[in-house]
């Protein structure tokens, strides 16, 4: 016999409302419990609770730990204990290139052993080894500060490299720019072209060339210049040129401004046509001419003409 489904539910309701009365009725859920009671209760919980043993307690650790030291990098370990080079025969005397092929060992090391050179009194091979740092050995600027403040010290007590005029590689330092009187642009070029000759030691002697255009009456204090450089073959071979805008009757600020204009053309010539390590962007705070003089080493010079492209 099938029950019908309504009576079904029904029937369930009515036991479960039966059974919930017949637990409840005589219980009270609005009084709370007197303190004897609570007392009770509790006592006969843990008489009926399982054997588990209390829980030991914690100490808390007051005292500090030691930091942990993060393991070294190679990178670490090499700037902290650079590699020693070597100096090479010190009877010998040394090539432009001098420790050129130690490059990779990195501006550390290379410092190393331009101070090891130093000491020794070989001061034009600490020089060199100085400029391998700037030139060679991918410097960052820590490096490059510590190698251009030594070469600094160092040219001072320095003979140029090449005492032979005649043995100098010839160079042309160009400008080109519109206005009626030249007299301050030649100047301030000829200012810069010493300066060139005399920063390398003398491995380039620069000449100067002005190509002044025809003013069209145009009444502004500030025109723009170009420069660039030659060297003389069939037919003569010559970088792009830079330029820059220009007050040209401010003889002074005019080089200063061709000082810089001469870096900057260094700078992007040997990134593209050399292996040498690439010279920053202009650094903060120095002045145009220590650019020529210490940050570009001779032998950038050296090469500088020899990539010129004809």
């Amino acid at each position: 016999m099938r029950i019908p489904l309504p009576i079904t539910i029904i029937s369930c309701l009515l036991v479960a409302y039966v059974m919930w009365f017949l637990g409840t009725y005589r219980l009270d859920f609005t009084t709370p419990p007197t303190p004897d009671q609570l007392i009770e209760t509790t006592q006969q919980w843990e008489q009926s609770r399982p054997n588990i043993p209390r829980p030991k307690a914690i100490k808390a650790n007051l005292t500090i730990d030691k930091p942990t030291s993060s393991p070294q990098t190679s990178t670490t370990l090499a700037r902290i204990q650079p590699e020693t080079l070597p100096t090479g025969n010190l009877q010998h005397a040394p090539a432009l290139a001098e420790y050129g092929t130690l490059g990779n060992k990195g501006g550390p090391a290379m410092a190393k052993l331009a101070t090891l050179l130093e000491t020794q009194g070989e001061i034009q091979r600490a020089r060199l080894a100085w400029e391998r740092v700037i030139d060679t050995a991918d410097p960052d600027e820590s490096d490059r500060i510590l190698a251009v403040t030594a070469i600094k010290r160092l040219s001072a007590n320095l003979p140029p490299w090449n005492p032979d005029p005649t043995a100098d590689i010839a160079l042309t330092l160009h400008a080109g720019a519109t206005l009626k009187d030249s007299e301050a642009l030649n100047e301030a070029l000829t200012t810069v072209a010493r300066l060139i000759t005399e920063a390398s030691g003398n491995v380039v002697s620069v000449n100067t060339k002005t190509s002044i255009g025809k003013s069209r009456g145009i009444k502004t204090p500030r025109i723009p210049i170009a420069i660039w450089f030659s060297r003389p073959g069939t037919p003569p071979a010559e970088t792009s040129p830079i330029s820059f805008m220009a007050d040209p009757n401010l003889k002074n600020m005019l080089a200063s401004q061709i000082e810089a204009g001469v870096y900057a053309l260094l700078r992007a010539h040997l990134a593209t046509e050399t292996s040498f390590s690439p010279l920053p962007e202009y650094p903060t705070g120095v002045k145009p001419d220590d650019l020529i003089k210490y940050h570009i080493t001779r032998l950038m010079w050296r090469e500088f003409v020899n990539s010129m492209e004809e």
